[in-house]
């Protein structure tokens, strides 16, 4: 039941539901939007987004939100006009499911139907065949990059599918690498269209390990164009490293029987959550072992060098339960409350980068203007405490990318609802300060915010956040909001009316008329 003392514009989405909406019908040709307001001239581009789009096939549906099927959404933004179009992304999973009418590929929290094409013998035989060649989802819901001039869906495995911007019909599919079997929705692009992402292998002879899957920009060899993924090599680089294990045992099992990727998802809370640090320029390993109380992470605000310490910023929960919360059986409960332990904030950590002969019983975080501390353990372990920035609810943190790993001083997210998990309230967190402003309208539900900077722009808020409304009360109802980033308030929008029901989305990405790289 709710919360006693819910505020107000938290009980207005306690019906909405949107999170199981599932769209029947795309917006395959573009429709153009009623415009409210003024859209900067300078503003032209495309935003597309991803998320999930359908709940079911047939008589069966998905269990967990990260498993419905993904929908690109996309506005196309030229001289003060927008368009808005939607198209489900024609993964082998989802034509097998659609020609199938049920679900037969193993998703994160869904096992597998069997499939009615497959005698009980061709199932069983696939307990003989290599992990790397069995049949994986491609269902690539999570988010969307640019590889140069090539658009493509992510999700959380190593496959892609490559896009048209144009149409949003999709066209390739591509592996990441064979020698990772998993990689991030979350890859960083450096200024020169060089793109990093984190990627771990189980498969290979060397062992169990982490990597960095480096992407350099398109390139002309030979009198032929290379593309991003055809250069891509493996390198090693920084990440976090969380107690929320994969158990590769249950894993190959669960394979066998039909049960899903979440049931061999093990959350050790009384574990560390560790910091491993890699030299970028050299390659070389920290031998320093940083560490910190348990705690999970999704997103990633940003990180950055100063004054002999590595602040890092990211939106951390407390709890490892947080993924069973996105149960779709939870999530379509009318009344379902999201446990405060599972709402994340934004926390900084900072790792001194010296501490070589320190003692014990000294704080070894020097920089001014932190409540952040690292102490040595016995053992060698330097222990991290995090700092809250502040203490409203933030998830989806983005910046002004022309920042990323530079000093900077504002991020902007969402806030979860904790009825029903809902994206409620747009925020603006001055990580400086702390100084946090809200945006929110009654009935309407946001996305995440994408800052785009306007051209020549001197100052880090100069430019502005786009993001999406839907109606809790109008399921075919979408909108284009645009945001000032100083006022934190609207300055125009476009209202669309879609051909069928239209869904929440998770990330998405902004690409300027005319830019060779896009960031995020």
């Amino acid at each position: 039941m709710a919360a006693k003392h819910t505020p107000a514009y938290l009980k207005e989405t306690n019906n909405s539901l949107i999170w199981t909406r599932s769209c029947e019908k795309e917006t395959a040709k573009p429709v153009e939007g009623k415009v409210k307001g003024e859209i900067p001239q300078w503003l032209c581009g495309r935003l597309t987004r991803n998320g999930p789009g359908k709940t079911g096939f047939g008589d069966t549906q998905f269990n967990h939100l990260f498993d419905m099927s993904a929908l690109i959404h996309q506005f196309n933004i030229y001289d003060g006009r927008v368009t808005y179009q939607s198209r489900f992304i024609q993964s082998d999973t989802y034509k097998k499911n659609l020609r199938a009418n049920r679900i037969i590929v193993m998703e994160f929290g869904t096992g597998a139907y069997p499939d009615p094409c497959k005698t009980l013998f061709q199932r069983f035989m696939t307990f003989f065949t290599p992990l790397s060649k069995r049949e994986m989802t491609d269902n690539c819901l999570v988010s969307v990059c640019h590889f140069g001039d090539e658009l493509y869906a992510m999700t959380e495995t190593n496959v892609m599918r490559r896009i048209d911007p144009e149409t949003l019909e999709t066209t390739k599919l591509d592996d990441y690498l064979m020698a990772v079997n998993t990689a991030t929705a979350h890859p960083h692009i450096d200024p020169d269209g060089t793109i990093y992402n984190m990627a771990s292998s189980h498969a290979s002879k060397e062992g169990p390990h982490y990597c960095i899957v480096k992407f350099p920009p398109p390139a002309v060899v030979n009198g032929k164009k290379k593309s991003s993924l055809d250069q891509a090599s493996v390198n090693y680089f920084i990440f976090v490293e969380q107690p929320f294990l994969l158990n590769l045992k249950k894993f190959l099992v669960n394979v066998v029987t039909g049960n899903s990727f979440l049931a061999a998802m093990e959350w050790h809370g009384k574990h560390k959550t560790k910091f491993h640090v890699v030299r970028r320029d050299t390659g070389e390993i920290l031998s320093t072992k940083y560490a910190s109380d348990a705690f999970l992470t999704f997103h990633h605000t940003n990180a950055y060098e100063e004054d002999g310490h590595l602040v890092v910023d990211l939106c951390a929960i407390k709890s490892g339960n947080v993924i069973s919360q996105f149960l779709l059986k939870n999530l379509s409960k009318p009344d379902y409350t999201v446990s405060p332990e599972d709402l994340p904030v934004h926390r900084r950590y900072v790792l001194p980068l010296r501490t070589e002969g320190s003692r014990t019983d000294t704080n070894l975080v020097t920089l001014k203007d932190t409540k952040c501390t690292a102490r040595k353990l016995k053992d060698g372990t330097i222990f991290l405490e995090g700092q809250v920035i502040s203490p409203n609810v933030i998830d989806l943190p983005r910046i002004n990318y022309k920042y990323n790993g530079k000093p900077y001083t504002f991020t902007y997210g969402v806030e979860v609802n904790p009825l029903g998990a809902q994206f409620s309230r747009l925020v603006k967190i001055n990580v400086r300060t702390g100084e946090t402003q809200l945006w929110h309208e009654e009935s309407k539900l946001v996305s995440e915010p994408v800052f785009v900077a306007a051209p020549n722009a001197t100052r880090e808020e100069e430019g502005v956040v786009l993001t999406t409304l839907l109606d809790s009360n109008n399921p075919t109802f979408v909108a284009l909001l645009v945001l000032d980033p100083t006022s934190w308030k609207e300055v125009a929008r476009v209202e669309f009316k879609a051909q069928g029901k239209v869904t929440q989305t998770f990330h998405g990405q902004f690409a300027a008329t005319g830019d060779s790289v896009h960031l995020f």
